[in-house]
Formats: C-alpha cells, structure tokens, sequence
C-alpha cells in the first residue's frame, strides 16, 4: 500500500504552480494598467537679458523663413552618444519641443531682429533679406555624465544678389546630464548664434543694397542654393513656306521656247 505522503506531493506541486501562474498574471495586468509616464514639452523660454552695451543696430530687414534638414520637421529633442555612437542621432522618448526646432529658431531669430531694428514683411523687396539654415541642432553626450548643447546655422544675406554668407557654431555646457540640461544648452547656444548672426549682419552694405532698388520677386530663393532652372518648352517648328520649298529654274519656260524657236 502507497503511503498518504506520496500521493499528496503531486497536489502541492500543481498547487504551488497554479499560485505562481495567478500571481505573474497578476502582475503582467497590473503593469498593463499601469499609466505611461507623462510627456515633457519645451520651448527656447524667455529671450536673454539685453546686454548692458547695445549691441549695433539693424537697418530695415526682412527674415526669410528658416530651414533645416528633414529630420527637424518633428519635435524631438535629439543627442548624440558621442563617446560610443558618435554617427547616431537619437530622440528622447518623454520629452519633446513644442513646435519643430526650425521653427522655435525662427521665432526667436525674428523677435531679435525686430529689437534691433525695423522688421518688415517677408514680400518687401526694397530691403534685404535675411535666411538662416540650421544645420545642427542637438545635444552632445562627451561621457555619461557631460554633454553640452550644439547649434550650428548659415545665415545667408541677399537682396539682387549675394551680400553675405557665413557659418556660425555656438557649444553650450548642459547643466544636466538628460533632456531639461540639453534644452538649457540649446536655448543659450541659439541666443549665441543669432547675436552673433545679426552683429555680422550689421557690417555688410545693406543700405547700398536697399538704395539699388527692389528685389524682383520676394519668394526667390537666396544665391548660391541649388536650385533647378525652370522647365522650358522648345520652341515650335515653323510651318516650311510654300514659295520657297518649289525650286526656280534658271531659265522661265517662255525663255526656253524662244531658244528652241531659234
């Protein structure tokens, strides 16, 4: 005859399992219903503080809306790995920008312009125009626990023709190792690039410039850009000319009678 024990083992074992089995669905569900973190949303914040020496001022300028490349028509906040994945370009997954970052620049850009000088409209053609390309617009990692804000942007000045263009780079220390510091960085490092952008534009002749006449077309892109030629259609063949295609003869057929005659 078995002993009772032996028959009780296999019970407590299914038992034990089923208990287990309860409690990881328990938790599986748990975390299901568990909310997702919440997302962060920034902008640049408040512009600087004017410098106590007024920087120079600004003759009457016009502000073509500001380009970037394709990936900055999203509102992610990217870094960059540069001490392992210095080629990666990655976003933050909680914390974003409230509007894409071209357009942040571009609102920040046009607010200091305006307090330097008279901005017009971008369809004035007597004055020139300004044009900022950013090209770089990310937090830098140099090590887990430093990294620093990076912006990098061309700014091309153009009315008939090209006035100027330049290339202006601004690194700022994050104070933070994550998405706030980087935010901070990038904020101080626009401010950096558009006083430093609007104090070499006040050295080209942009009254020489204005006082040459207006622009012809006010949505022209600035010199210097690859753009395509407009398509043309050849021109259509002309119809061939109906007393030019018969050939003449040298001799008229009266002529040819009368020396036959003779």
């Amino acid at each position: 005859m078995t002993p009772a024990p032996a028959l009780a083992r296999p019970a407590a074992r299914f038992a034990t399992c089923l208990t287990l089995t309860v409690a990881l669905v328990g938790l599986a569900g748990c975390s299901a219903l568990s909310p997702p973190p919440p997302t962060l949303t920034y902008d640049l914040g408040p512009l600087a503080a004017t410098p106590s020496q007024a920087p120079a001022p600004l003759p009457k300028l016009r502000v073509a809306q500001t380009e970037g490349p394709i990936w900055m028509d999203g509102h992610g906040i990217y870094y960059r790995l540069q001490y392992t994945q210095a080629q990666r370009l990655q976003a933050y997954a909680t914390q974003r920008w409230v509007d894409t970052p071209t357009r942040l620049f571009d609102d920040r850009l046009r607010e200091a312009v305006a307090s330097r000088g008279a901005l017009t409209w971008s369809g004035d053609t007597s004055v020139p125009a300004l044009r900022v390309d950013v090209l770089a617009f990310e937090q830098v990692f140099d090590s887990p626990t430093a990294s620093r804000g990076v912006v990098r942007a061309r700014a091309t000045v153009y009315h008939k023709g090209l006035i100027g263009q330049k290339t202006f780079v601004a690194e700022q220390p994050a104070t933070s190792a994550d998405g706030a510091g980087g935010v901070r960085a990038l904020s101080a490092g626009s401010d950096a690039v558009i006083a430093a952008i609007l104090d070499w534009t006040a050295t080209l002749p942009l009254d020489a410039a204005a006082a040459s006449g207006p622009a012809q077309s006010p949505d022209a892109a600035p010199p210097g850009r690859n753009v395509a030629p407009p398509a043309t259609r050849p021109p259509a063949p002309k119809p061939a000319s109906t007393s030019a295609s018969s050939p003449t003869s040298p001799t008229s057929p009266t002529s040819a009678r009368e020396q036959a005659r003779e």
